[in-house]
């Protein structure tokens, strides 16, 4: 894009930050092609700011989105005359050569906390008004800021920002049942174990914590492909737990060791004595190394401490061992002086390494069955159309294991509404099945049977007993007779869900009465089938290919995802009630002038 004309919308904002008070333009509006924006550079005046902080004037960068008054707008802080470091509500605010602003963006729209009640209105999408307005926040975040008012106790904590160099990612899993383990524990610091798995690329594990004496004091219940996995690469690093927030004002990370050490020593805590102990693995493997720091954060600032959270720095190789020391009466003083004067000196900036909690709260938070069900196992049989759009669900809500069983192969014609791909044509759909669930949730344990039920084996049998809830998903009188009939040793919850014609209705059976009871099944829905059978007798079944083959069941992949979706909430209301009462549903797709009007309950019996 050549020297473009300026978009009217923008003009006609910027033109409203002529009325705005303590406003100056410093640089006219000019289009980046690198950067993609309409940038223009600006000071601003606020009143009342301290300035032992922050000066009363500021210069700053606008970068405004060609879709104005659409899109993004961006504010950072100019490298001339403007904040140095970095606040609450903002990004690190680090200096890069090639860019003439620091990468300290402002949230003028942050829509939480301290900033938002210092607004008098929601952010203005009008094209006259949305550039002043950010503009009128960046002064509220500026005097905010200078008085250290940018968070009040009850707002929502929010870590410092960091930007990372390379694609290394550490991955852990706190929840709050850690936290309540690690504050009952004295020991401070030890190793720790990072798991390398080849289907996770450039990502590191984070698995058992050790103490001085080589014992396992914590560790993570990852699923079966991260606790599993048959070629894991094991990498081990140093821990620390830290009884503080290793952050430093007004809110940032330490850059250098030479800043670690002083907030461990504001703290009376000296970080060496500590870890250098464990930092033999730093001169022994091959490997990168990483120093886990761990401590303790609030859900809300000032409120109790929830969880921990674990940050990583790298950290470069260590002295080599040599054989002979002379003139220090331990090998770590001398090893620990050499450190200092190179990989671990003062001065040496520090390295982070992009950490992330994947802990199942975490992985569920925007959606997941009730908690109480979570930790229940299921034994799914049928990994066709139904049962494999049944188990993808499961997985993806929570459910931590799920046994498939099957014996049936994938075929082409499955994959118009099976939820496997070309890359598992010819296998075994329990096992193609069973290793997807495992790659959606990496907490969820999934294995397969590749038999039909109930002709399995004696281990397969003790997989079976061992499941809580057993779910058919085939269809097959013949799969309900051997649920009514199979000597079950301990007693189980049945789940059948099935498909009428075309995927129009679906009969869901959910029975807590041991053995299944197969007779009050057949009596609930005969009379459905015999619906079913007058309302398409005349209708010509498709068949799979030339010749003598068996005609195929008709039903779309999105009416069977759609009735697999209402199945699950109709077991989960179930599910929660494990002395609760029988059901049998039918829901029931309708139609109105031949567009779709729902799914209706047209019967629900329980007993």
């Amino acid at each position: 894009m050549d020297n473009p004309s300026i978009p009217e919308s923008i003009i006609v904002g910027c033109t409203q930050l002529e009325i705005v008070e303590g406003y100056q333009q410093l640089q006219d509006l000019y289009w980046s092609e690198n950067f993609k924006n309409w940038i223009f550079r600006f000071s601003i005046n606020v009143s009342g700011v301290d300035e032992r902080s922050i000066p009363h004037t500021t210069n700053w960068y606008m970068l405004i989105d060609p879709l104005y008054p659409r899109g993004s707008i961006g504010i950072y802080p100019d490298k001339v005359n403007s904040i140095t470091q970095t606040y609450q509500h903002m990004n690190e605010n680090k200096m890069v050569e090639h860019f003439p602003w620091r990468l300290g963006k402002i949230c003028t729209d942050w829509d939480n906390g301290q900033l938002e009640l210092l607004s008098d209105t929601e952010e203005q999408m009008d094209s006259d008004q949305r550039i002043s307005w950010h503009v009128e926040r960046l002064k509220k975040w500026v005097l905010a800021a200078s008085n250290n008012s940018l968070v009040n106790s009850g707002d929502y904590f929010e870590l410092p920002h960091l930007y990372y160099d390379g694609e290394q990612f550490i991955a852990f899993a706190e929840e709050q049942k850690h936290l309540i383990q690690w504050s009952g524990m004295k020991i401070r610091s030890g190793l720790v174990s990072l798991k390398e798995i080849p289907e996770y690329k450039n990502t590191l594990f984070v698995s058992d914590f050790y103490d001085r004496k080589s014992n396992v004091i914590q560790t993570y219940s990852w699923g079966k492909l991260i606790g599993a996995s048959v070629e894991p690469i094991l990498h081990y690093g140093v821990w620390v737990l830290l009884p503080f927030l290793p952050i430093s004002h007004p809110w940032t990370y330490p850059k250098t060791i030479k800043e670690l050490e002083a907030i461990c020593k504001k703290h009376h805590f000296d970080i060496w004595r500590e870890i250098y102990g464990h930092m033999h693995v730093f001169r022994e493997q091959e490997q990168q190394n990483y120093l886990l720091i761990g401590f303790q954060i609030p859900q809300l600032v000032g409120g109790i401490n929830a969880i921990v959270h674990w940050i990583s720095i790298e950290i470069a190789k260590l002295t080599k061992k040599v054989n002979k020391i002379t003139g220090f009466r331990r090998a770590n003083d001398f090893y620990f002086q050499r450190d200092r004067i190179n990989h671990l000196h003062p001065e040496k900036s520090l390295r982070y390494v992009r950490t992330e909690n994947w802990s199942k709260e975490s992985v569920l938070s925007r959606g997941s069955l009730n908690e109480k069900v979570h930790h229940d196992s299921v034994f799914l049989i049928g990994a066709g159309a139904l049962g494999s759009a049944i188990g993808e669900l499961l997985s993806r809500t929570g459910i931590s294991k799920i046994i498939v069983c099957d014996n049936d192969i994938l075929k082409v014609g499955n994959l118009s509404r099976h939820t496997l791909g070309i890359n598992h044509l010819s296998m075994n759909k329990a096992e193609a099945l069973s290793h997807r669930i495992n790659y959606n949730n990496v907490h969820t344990w999934s294995g397969a049977i590749n038999s039909a039920f109930p002709n399995l084996s004696e281990d397969e049998v003790d997989i079976l007993e061992s499941q809580d809830v057993i779910i058919d998903t085939t269809g097959s009188d013949a799969v309900v007779d051997y649920l009514y009939s199979f000597d079950w040793t301990l007693p189980k919850r049945f789940v059948s869900v099935s498909l009428g014609f075309g995927a129009k209705r679906m009969f869901v059976f959910l029975s807590n009465k041991h053995p299944f009871p197969a007779q009050s099944f057949y009596n609930f829905l005969r009379p459905w089938i015999e619906l079913e059978r007058e309302e398409n007798k005349d209708i010509i079944l498709p068949r799979d290919g030339i010749g003598c083959y068996h005609p195929l069941f008709p039903a779309r992949s999105d009416d069977i995802w759609m009735m697999a979706g209402l199945a699950i909430k109709e077991i989960e209301a179930w599910w929660l009630q494990p002395f609760g009462p029988n059901i049998f549903a039918v829901y029931e797709q309708q139609h109105l002038e031949g567009l779709p009007a729902g799914v209706l309950l047209k019967q629900r019996e329980v007993f």
